[in-house]
Parts: structure tokens; C-alpha cells; sequence
């Protein structure tokens, strides 16, 4: 594996704990943009870009893109980041350029923990757009809307030697906290996992 992968970090599977309201339904969660991205909801008409990324090496081992797509599998896909958002697990939202709506990758806030106010990032970006820029400004607003969803807590895991990744989670505000031994399985290996965190003041 290469360092410019801009794969990004994977997903935490956090279980809510305590006595909390009822998740909210996080399909309300509208588009945001900035110079370069737009993050809007998953559609129908995005499967090519599921498929496409269904045949990358790297991103059906860290996410759960199939690794061998069929429009069923694809629509499946759909159903579960319909599902995560109703549910108030988290919001997937499909990256495209600002300038084109060109979709280019995914980024998502999941695995939220409402009773801790914490939460994970996760985010990929095809092949043929790497390199751009486009992981760095995706991930740029994911803290605005964690702070709108009450959250004081994002973290991100990101192999060892995913250097860029790393960069571009500490561009955006993220601290490297420490490395887990072989938290994260792979392909058919235990990874070490760098744990990096950005911490959110509260809106009120």
C-alpha cells in the first residue's frame, strides 16, 4: 500500500449507552459546500460511483462498498445509508465537486454515540481522483455539522502508515491521541490503528 491513498479513516462501531432521547432522523441533514465539494445525500443515480469504487482494491476492505457489485448489492448499499441516517446512526453523504457535481468519493459522520456525544469519520475518494484536494475539503465540513448535531467528540482511525490520511486528518484540526495494536481487521490481517481526535466546543 501506498501513503496517497486519501482512503481515509474507517468506521468506529460505538454502541449509545445511558438513558438518551430518541436519535434524531438525520435524512434532514441537507447539502453543504464549500470551494471545492459539495457533501449531499446518497442517490439512486450515484450507483456507477459504487461500482466503480466496488472494484478498487483497498476501499471494500475498510468500508462496506462490495467487493463485487451487482445492482443489487448496489441498491443493498443505498438501503443501509438510508437506514443509518433514519435512524440517527450516523450520515454518509456522497462528496462532488463543487465546480461540476462530479461525485468523487464519500464522507460520513457514523457510529454516532448520543449518550458521550461522540462520533467517527469515515471517508474515501476513487482512484482517479486522489491527489486533488478533494479528502482535505470534505473532511473540512464534518465538524461544523457535528457541532450542529450537539457532538464534542470526532475520531478517526487510520492505518499506521497511511500517512497522508494522517495529514489530512491533522489538517483539519484532528490530534493524534495514540496507536492501537492490532485493532482493525483488514483483508485478513490485524492492523495497528492510529486514533486521532478533534474535540468540538459546545454551541451553547
Amino acid at each position: 500500500m501506498t501513503d496517497n491513498r486519501n482512503i481515509g479513516a474507517g468506521p468506529l462501531a460505538h454502541q449509545t449507552g445511558g438513558d438518551v432521547r430518541q436519535p434524531p432522523d438525520l435524512r434532514t441533514v441537507g447539502p453543504r459546500s464549500n470551494d471545492l465539494v459539495t457533501l449531499r445525500p446518497w442517490l439512486p443515480s450515484d450507483l456507477p460511483v459504487i461500482a466503480e469504487a466496488s472494484r478498487d482494491p483497498y476501499i471494500p476492505l475498510i468500508t462496506t462498498t462490495p467487493s463485487v457489485y451487482t445492482t443489487e448489492e448496489g441498491h443493498a448499499w443505498l438501503r443501509r445509508q438510508h437506514d443509518q441516517a433514519a435512524e440517527g446512526r450516523g450520515r454518509p453523504m456522497a462528496i462532488t465537486t463543487t465546480e461540476n457535481g462530479d461525485v468523487v468519493g464519500m464522507a460520513a459522520i457514523n457510529g454516532i454515540n448520543w449518550a458521550h456525544r461522540r462520533a467517527a469519520v469515515g471517508y474515501w475518494i476513487l482512484h482517479r481522483y486522489r491527489g486533488q484536494g478533494f479528502a482535505k475539503a470534505a473532511l473540512e465540513l464534518l465538524p461544523d455539522l457535528a457541532r450542529e448535531l450537539g457532538l464534542l467528540r470526532l475520531e478517526a482511525l487510520v492505518e499506521t502508515d497511511n500517512h497522508a490520511s494522517q495529514a489530512v486528518c491533522r489538517a483539519v484540526g484532528f490530534t493524534k491521541e495514540g496507536t492501537l495494536r492490532s485493532y482493525y481487521r483488514i483483508g485478513d490481517k490485524q492492523r495497528d490503528m492510529v486514533m486521532l481526535a478533534n474535540l468540538l466546543p459546545p454551541t451553547n
